[in-house]
């Protein structure tokens, strides 16, 4: 049977503590509970703002007062030699995009500052396509060599633009003409046996023509006639020779 005498002091306390109604210090004090009024109230956390949101409502208010949209360089660069050209879209592109062709020295920067300051078009954002090199040669005799890279930015506009449509007429720029041209040159320097095809440019007016037929001519008899030109023409050449000597000696004689 287990022995409980070390624990009924301890057990016989609690029970006339209990039975008196006396607690201990411990638990004599209530835990105070801080209550807040209502005149104190707990101030708000204002987030603080991103940076591309004061960024777009600076560019909202520079846009509603006329100013530049971006923040303007103060160091100004020319580029005397530099050519921007507008292409027409491709059929991906909304009327709010425009494509343009730049130098490959430009960045997104310089052409939006171009844009704003020369012509007022204002570009949202803009994008960039670097082509790869095409390979080309001068003409079928040179080595193949690549040419320059070219390099295209495409930007968004705030206000759409259509291109107009294209002429369905083109006599007067002779488009005809000069894709005939670029046939005929094409055919001229055709190699091997693609030198004889007949030709497309001009309905094959200027050629290259098929060899006219030619009389046969027995093996035997071609051999005899070119034996006798050959021997005919170095019988002239020595009598040519043999004259020029007797020209000499009569003017030493003299």
């Amino acid at each position: 049977m287990p022995r409980l005498t070390a624990n009924l002091p301890r057990l016989w306390g609690n029970t006339l503590q209990w039975e008196a109604g006396v607690r201990r210090l411990a638990t004599a004090a209530e835990p105070a509970v801080q209550q807040v009024s209502q005149a104190e109230e707990v101030p708000q956390v204002q987030p603080a703002r991103k940076v591309s949101d004061k960024i777009l409502q600076w560019s909202r208010e520079a846009i509603a007062e006329g100013r530049a949209h971006f923040k303007v360089g103060g160091k100004q660069l020319f580029f005397p030699k530099a050519r921007v050209i507008l292409l027409r879209p491709n059929a991906k592109h909304t009327p709010y995009q425009a494509k343009f062709i730049v130098p490959k020295s430009f960045n997104k920067l310089d052409l939006r500052d171009y844009l704003f300051h020369v012509y007022g078009l204002r570009a949202m954002n803009v994008t960039t396509q670097l082509l790869h090199a095409k390979y080309t040669r001068a003409n079928q005799v040179m080595p193949r060599y690549r040419e320059g890279q070219i390099k295209k930015m495409t930007i968004d506009m705030a206000e759409p633009f259509v291109w107009p449509e294209e002429p369905r007429d083109k006599e007067p720029w002779a488009a005809s003409l000069v894709k005939e041209l670029g046939t005929y040159r094409s055919e001229q320097t055709r190699l091997g046996s693609d030198a004889f095809k007949p030709g497309r440019a001009f309905d094959g007016a200027l050629g290259p023509y098929k060899p006219a037929a030619q009389p046969f001519v027995p093996r035997m008899m071609r051999n005899k006639m070119l034996n006798q030109r050959a021997r005919s023409q170095a019988k002239a050449s020595r009598l040519g020779q043999v004259l020029k000597v007797d020209r000499l000696v009569r003017s030493d004689l003299q």
